[in-house]
């Protein structure tokens, strides 16, 4: 499929997918950490550091042998990661309304409705894939299906995003914190959708994920990718588990109130 790949050269973008391991490692071990606190984000950056995993994985694997089960890996996990940074955003607005209700969370149920819609036309696009024997990487029906299904969610996600902005001073500190969080990730987010946009409206190759233009996946999908996972990581680390918060406000109060009474005792 690729003239350049098999010959064993360690190129620009092998040196990319280098990266990708590491940083991702990190993040996987991040996520386990959410698990075993019981935070939240543990599923969706679990999920997308081990489809970056994979995908990386595959990529280095083309240096020594170029065959169509290795690109078409790394086609769907590339093709699949941008929901789960989605709902990550999403879940963490979501722990905003769990504390401060702003939206009917039946809200954030009709995204997950959508993607399933959008996984189900990702396996028909990687079947058809499989099924092509030139041009496998270049958009179909599918593909472009996939890709506007995404850019209704991403604007879904948007607009969740300004209900919550708009009630931002009601928030307490640790809700504000979470929602600055995302404030910064969706502009960042808005880079990676233009990016698979640009190829599916183009078919120029120079914007495919795979095969594309180094730079070009570089500064609008890898750098970008990281980015939003290394801010929601932090951040997910200075919050605690709701449960926790709970249990802490509601001893704080009971506090208050021990403190409240033993005021208006009077003194005999």
């Amino acid at each position: 499929m690729n003239n350049k790949a098999g010959d064993g050269v360690f190129r620009y973008r092998d040196g990319i997918a280098v990266a990708q391991v590491v940083l991702f490692s990190a993040a996987v071990l991040a996520a386990l950490r959410f698990r075993w606190t019981r935070r939240i984000g543990w599923f969706c950056i679990g999920v997308l550091s081990i489809f970056r995993l994979v995908s990386a994985s595959c990529m280095l694997q083309t240096i020594h042998h170029d065959t169509d089960n290795y690109w078409a890996a790394i086609f769907v996990c590339e093709s699949l990661g941008v929901l789960l940074i989605i709902f990550l955003l999403l879940e963490m607005l979501e722990r905003i309304n769990k504390v401060i209700p702003v939206i009917h969370r039946y809200l954030f149920v009709v995204p997950q409705v959508i993607t399933w819609i959008d996984i189900g036309i990702s396996i028909g696009g990687f079947v058809a894939v499989k099924q092509k024997e030139h041009n496998q990487l270049l958009p179909t029906p599918y593909s472009r299906a996939g890709i506007a299904i995404l850019f209704v969610i991403y604007l879904w996600q948007v607009g969740t995003f300004v209900a919550f902005w708009l009630r931002r001073k009601d928030f307490p500190l640790l809700e504000h914190r979470l929602l600055m969080s995302v404030a910064i990730c969706v502009p960042i987010l808005a880079i990676r959708i233009v990016y698979s946009l640009i190829f599916i409206i183009t078919a120029d190759m120079t914007w495919n994920a795979v095969k594309g233009d180094s730079t070009a996946y570089l500064m609008m999908t890898m750098l970008p990718e990281v980015a939003i996972t290394a801010i929601a990581t932090v951040t997910i680390f200075q919050i605690p588990p709701l449960g926790q918060q709970q249990k802490m406000e509601s001893k704080r109060m009971g506090d208050t109130e021990s403190h409240r009474g033993s005021q208006n005792i009077p003194l005999v």
